[in-house]
C-alpha cells in the first residue's frame, strides 16, 4: 500500500496502478435507488482521484457475473449502469467501477494494468465468485493473483453473523488459507474471503482487510441492523497508471 486518505467520509487506498476508495454512510443519499447513489458518488470520486472520471455500477444480483468494459467509446462523466452483475474488470483508465454493499463485502482487486471491483454476500462467495473473477482477468488479460492487491472493504462481522448450517456447509467446498473462519455458529465473511484470496494465489502481502463491522456501528449502512429500509454504501476502484 502506498498511501491512503480519508476525506467526505470515503477512505481511499492508493497501491500498484490504481486506487481503491471505500464509502460510510455520511457521504451517501439517506435515501434512494442505486442509480441515485452512484450519480451522487461521482463527484466524491473526482475530487479523491484528483479528475473527473465516469461510474460504472450494476444491478447486483448475488451470483458471480461479471462484466469486463474494455475498448468502448468514451463516456461522459456521469454514472452509468452496465446491466445485471456482481463484478466489473476494465484495464481502462480513469474509470470508476463501483458496487454499493449494506453488510455484503466490497472487494478491490488492484494490479498495475486491470482493476476489478466484486460485491460479496455469501451466496456469492459460495458460488466462488472471487475465483471466477480471478479467472476472467488471467484468460482476458494476462494477469495472475500474484500480480493483484486485494482490498475488501467493511462488512458485517462475526459478531452480527449467526448464520445456518446450509450456509457454513456451502463456504467450505473452497480452499481457504486458514480453518478459523466460523466460530460458535457465526461466519467471519472478511476472513473467509482473504483466505479464499490467499488459496486462490494473492500473496500474503496483498491482501488488506478494512476493519469494522457494518452492524456495529451507525458510521456504515447495514441490512442486519436496519432491515429493508436500509441504505447502501458505495466503494469503487479506479485505474491509475503513473
Amino acid at each position: 500500500m502506498e498511501r491512503s486518505a480519508t476525506a467526505r467520509g470515503v477512505t481511499a487506498l492508493t497501491c500498484r496502478g490504481g486506487a481503491a476508495l471505500f464509502a460510510d454512510a455520511s457521504s451517501v443519499p439517506a435515501a434512494g435507488s442505486a442509480g441515485r447513489i452512484a450519480a451522487a458518488a461521482v463527484e466524491s470520486i473526482a475530487a479523491l482521484v484528483g479528475a473527473p472520471v465516469p461510474v460504472l455500477w450494476a444491478e447486483q444480483r448475488h451470483g458471480t457475473t461479471s462484466f469486463v468494459y474494455g475498448q468502448h467509446a468514451p463516456l461522459p462523466v456521469a454514472a452509468h449502469c452496465v446491466g445485471q452483475c456482481d463484478a466489473i474488470i476494465t484495464a481502462e483508465p480513469h474509470v470508476a467501477l463501483l458496487v454499493l454493499t449494506a453488510d455484503c463485502l466490497p472487494v478491490a482487486l488492484v494490479g498495475e494494468e486491470v482493476v476489478a471491483i466484486v460485491h460479496a454476500g455469501w451466496r456469492g462467495l459460495a458460488a466462488d465468485i472471487l475465483g471466477a473473477v480471478l479467472r476472467r482477468i488471467g484468460n482476458e488479460f494476462g494477469v495472475s493473483p500474484g500480480q493483484l492487491t486485494a482490498i475488501l472493504g467493511v462488512g458485517v462481522g462475526p459478531c452480527h453473523y449467526p448464520v445456518g448450517t446450509e450456509v457454513r456447509e456451502a463456504l467450505a467446498v473452497h480452499p481457504v488459507a486458514w480453518s478459523d473462519w466460523s466460530v460458535d455458529g457465526a461466519v467471519d465473511l472478511s476472513r473467509w474471503a482473504a483466505g479464499r484470496l490467499l488459496a486462490l494465489g494473492v500473496p500474503p502481502g496483498g491482501v488488506l482487510r478494512l476493519a469494522g463491522c457494518t452492524a456495529c456501528s451507525d458510521r456504515y449502512h447495514s441490512y442486519r441492523r436496519d432491515g429493508a429500509g436500509a441504505g447502501r454504501q458505495w466503494s469503487a476502484v479506479v485505474l491509475t497508471p503513473r
